[in-house]
């Protein structure tokens, strides 16, 4: 009697390395990619020759768009939430911890004291579509006084950059400046993008 054959049998491919390498390189991505948070205002920098780069942590930047309207955002969300703290003792806002939590996510706020409250109880949609008029900075109602002091209380490693709008009014920056010093803020940086990349886009 002849000997049967066995079947060949096919080589198999182990798939899991390729699962683990695909997962590894999602988390690497996940963790290492920065959103870009939505704004409350467009802003347009200026150009300049200036290569000196913003500091990556501890920063304040005040914002101020093409129609004069002024903001203010902290990079960390624990210096924010210690900021928010000052500002409603010093103007008696009774808000709880579900508002203070969600304003710590905020990148920035350009609201009046009286909106802050009924800004932060609005849902997510309503929240982006409602208009922010900008913190007051007049000498009547200087309420950006307030949060620069409560910034500098929250982190006082804090450096401070001014990112405003090409077409912002002069008056508007020189005004913002005139506060800066006013709470002992005499050096921060200014915004702008460098002349490689406009004449590269």
């Amino acid at each position: 009697m002849s000997k049967l054959r066995g079947l060949k049998k096919l080589p198999k491919l182990d798939m899991n390395p390729m699962v683990d390498m695909a997962f590894l390189l999602v988390s690497f991505f996940m963790m290492t990619t920065t959103f870009k948070a939505d704004l409350p205002a467009e802003i347009t920098i200026p150009f300049s020759k200036a290569q000196l780069k913003l500091p990556e942590k501890n920063i304040c930047t005040i914002s101020i768009d093409a129609e004069g309207r002024v903001f203010i955002g902290l990079d960390n969300k624990f210096d924010r939430k210690q900021m928010l703290q000052y500002v409603a003792q010093q103007n008696a806002l009774n808000l709880n911890t579900d508002q203070a939590e969600l304003f710590s996510l905020l990148p920035s706020t350009g609201l009046p004291m009286e909106e802050l409250s009924y800004y932060l109880m609005l849902e997510g949609d309503e929240r982006k579509a409602y208009f922010q008029q900008g913190i007051p900075f007049s000498e009547e109602n200087n309420q950006l006084r307030n949060w620069l002091i409560g910034s500098r209380l929250a982190n006082p490693n804090l450096r401070f950059a001014i990112n405003g709008d090409g077409e912002a009014s002069v008056t508007t920056v020189k005004r913002v400046f005139d506060i800066l010093q006013d709470v002992n803020i005499t050096r921060f940086n200014l915004v702008t993008d460098t002349e490689i990349d406009a004449a590269e886009s």
